[in-house]
């Protein structure tokens, strides 16, 4: 829930200065020997060092160090955009838990209640929305103690991860080792159907699939690797899932039904039935339970008898909320909280947290900016961080960038193949940089001109976030019916804020690139009246925000032997089936496919299946293309598979990867990092279809 935070802004302390509250006092003493916890409250880890240190272990003085990102979702896409300048409390937390253990289900789920919490550290996200916090070693050792004391604890209060689910070798006990069952390869991820991925994994994992898939084809051509090694710990239920909470207390909840006595409310009878499920004769000890209030799911343990319903008390864990002025007020609201188990406890190497915001978040689409040189003159200097009038690296006439997706003069796959210039266009969103802070400049726009610079119109109705540099308020930027943005732009209380105070200085707008085609855009500023005083060069961008057409153009079988007269169609039947008899032959298929693109990158097709043997190409293909010049931008693409007589039945696939040459600039997969910058072959749209085939033996 959003909620007001009246709270004072929090002020930066070393982390051994913090003084212990109750909580923490309670937890180090039970760790240490004859030591009370009144001796350690309201004290710091620096004077207790110093008091204490040859009665407690000095290890326990020591800190951890917990690193994540704040996020806010994008609802339709998936995409995690940073939340800049949040403040970040870090809890130790003691609740009370009922855990729930519904019969058929691999999860469980915990309905918390007489929940403690005290702030033990803050800090502030940066641009990025990324944080680090220390926490004490003790606090640490107390939940793994805590936990690795109760069989199957460490389980229960384990998030799970795509990286747990797709191990075909988890095994699910009650001592695991500690960190716990190790995450399984994520190359699986990049073999099975998006179907079979969501089945096993849910729809996060076919999502981690596409960003797996486009980090390693940006890896095969040199470009760093920096997010696909955090990838496995994504969690598989990036929000809470309800439970299936028994059939009476659905009638109960929704008024159908009373499970108690006729004077008590829904929420007492259900708090009663599970009271009489627990064994305890006053319900007044669950008093706090709500069955709409629930964390999970969560790992089950399955080799012991687990009650169906069961409490826990006195859980230890250390939890974040996340609170940012999203109105500019000066006041921070709460824009996550509740947040329970959002730290895998590990005693080793600790995963990142990510932390999803709520639906009033401040979020940024940009993090990192380039360094933009602006002199007395109006210009578009960047998109993303792609020079614009850099000649080696885009051709601002034209408008494609020259270095991404090059041709394969042999129409051989990179890196091996000899390469020319690339005409590459954009697509997605782009942050574009300028130069609008300049003599007698109050207010700027761009124009654009879909007839090549013959005639121009302002972009209008675009708005985005910007924060202060110091402070990180909230500053959005909005502008007027005709286009015009502000240089010196009004926070929400209308303060006017310098530019060069704001975080993203040289941002001037954040462009959703049209579809298709070529747009010449250009940047007015004007005095406080808006009459003109200078314009820029035009700049010209090629968009493209399609995806290749793949149309199948046969697909069909043979026995080994036969005509391709005798070949039969499998194409636009429910279920494609291959009957090889009850003495089984060797058999053929033909597979042909059409692929066009309005700006291919290249193409490929290939079998694969799970049925004991493998289709094998005959010699005379064609399964694999890379464009030879930016005019080539289709292609027939065909083969000929055999499948031995001896290969088991099964179910194989018959599939296409067709890629888009279109890329975005904005530096998040790293291809400005490079040592030759901008030389890599990135994928950001593409199309991937694939039919299913069944391979039996009767008729």
């Amino acid at each position: 829930m959003a909620t007001s935070s009246k709270e004072p802004a929090h002020k930066d302390l070393a982390p051994d200065q913090h003084k212990l509250g109750k909580i923490q006092a309670r937890r180090l003493a039970a760790l240490a020997t004859n030591v009370k916890a009144e001796e350690l409250e309201n004290r710091s880890i620096a004077q207790l060092v110093d008091q204490l240190k040859w009665r407690i272990d000095p290890e326990l003085f020591l800190f951890r160090r917990i690193c994540g990102r704040v996020v806010k979702k994008d609802p339709q896409t998936g995409i995690e955009y940073p939340v800049p300048f949040a403040t970040v409390y870090v809890e130790d937390t003691d609740c009370n838990l009922i855990s729930y253990f519904p019969h058929g289900w691999n999860w469980g789920w915990h309905f918390p209640y007489w929940c403690h919490r005290e702030v033990i550290g803050t800090t502030k996200t940066d641009k990025c929305g990324n944080f680090c916090v220390w926490v004490p070693r003790f606090d640490i050792d107390w939940i793994l103690r805590w936990r690795h004391e109760r069989i199957c604890f460490p389980i229960l209060f384990r998030r799970p991860s795509i990286g747990d689910l797709i191990d075909k070798n988890r095994v699910v006990g009650p001592w695991p080792p500690i960190p716990g069952p190790d995450p399984g390869p994520l190359a699986e991820l990049t073999h099975l159907p998006a179907a079979n991925l969501e089945a096993i994994a849910g729809a996060n994992a076919g999502k981690l699939a596409q960003r797996l898939v486009r980090a390693q084809a940006a890896l095969s051509a040199g470009a760093p690797n920096a997010s696909s090694a955090s990838l496995q710990h994504t969690r598989a239920f990036d929000h809470e899932l309800p439970p299936p909470l028994p059939a009476e207390f659905h009638r109960a909840l929704s008024g159908q039904q009373v499970v108690a006595a006729k004077t008590a409310s829904a929420e007492d009878g259900v708090r009663a039935a599970v009271a009489a499920k627990l064994g305890l004769d006053d319900v007044k000890q669950i008093d706090g339970f709500s069955a709409l209030r629930c964390i999970g799911p969560f790992w089950r343990c399955v080799d012991f008898y687990v009650p169906e319903w069961q409490r826990i008390l006195d859980v230890p864990d250390i939890t974040f909320r996340v609170t940012q002025d999203v109105n500019g007020d000066g006041t921070e609201e709460t824009i996550y909280s509740e947040g329970y188990f959002d730290v895998r406890w590990d005693a080793g190497p600790l995963p990142d947290v990510t932390l999803v915001a709520s639906h009033i978040a401040k979020e940024s689409r940009i993090c990192d900016t380039p360094i933009v040189p602006c002199g007395n003159a109006p210009a578009i200097r960047f998109a993303g961080f792609m020079e614009l009038d850099g000649p080696t690296y885009f051709d601002a006439t034209n408008g494609f960038a020259l270095r991404p997706n090059r041709p394969s003069h042999t129409g051989v796959t990179p890196p091996d193949a000899p390469r020319g210039v690339a005409q590459t266009p954009f697509c997605w969103t782009l942050p574009l940089y300028g130069c609008v802070d300049l003599k007698n400049a109050q207010f700027y726009r761009v124009l654009q001109s879909a007839d090549n610079g013959t005639t121009f119109s302002a972009v209008t109705g675009l708005a985005w976030n910007n924060y202060r540099a110091i402070g990180g308020g909230p500053i959005p930027i909005t502008a007027d019916a005709n286009g015009w943005y502000e240089v010196n732009p009004h926070d929400a209380m209308m303060v006017v804020v310098p530019r060069n105070q704001l975080a993203f200085q040289s941002l001037i707008l954040d462009w959703p690139t049209p579809s298709l085609g070529k747009t010449v855009l250009k940047l007015e500023i004007a005095d406080g009246a808006k009459n003109v005083l200078a314009s820029s060069p035009n700049v010209a961008i090629q968009s493209d925000n399609t995806a290749p057409t793949v149309v199948f153009s046969r697909l069909a079988w043979k026995f080994v032997g036969e005509s391709d007269a005798a070949l039969r169609n499998l194409l636009g039947i429910p279920c494609p089936t291959i009957h090889r008899g009850a003495s089984p032959q060797d058999i053929e298929v033909v597979f042909e496919v059409n692929v066009a693109a309005n700006h291919l990158r290249d193409a490929s097709i290939g079998s694969s299946g799970c049925g004991g043997g493998s289709f094998v190409l005959q010699p005379g293909a064609l399964t694999s293309h890379w464009h030879t010049t930016p005019a080539d931008n289709s292609v027939f693409l065909h083969g000929r598979y055999r499948l031995d007589h001896a290969a088991l039945e099964g179910a194989y696939t018959f599939g296409c990867s067709a890629n888009s040459r279109a890329m975005n600039p904005s530096g998040a997969d790293g291809g400005n990092l490079l040592p030759t910058d901008w030389f890599y072959d990135p994928i950001y749209i593409y199309s991937t279809p694939s039919i299913n085939v069944a391979v039996v033996n009767e008729n």
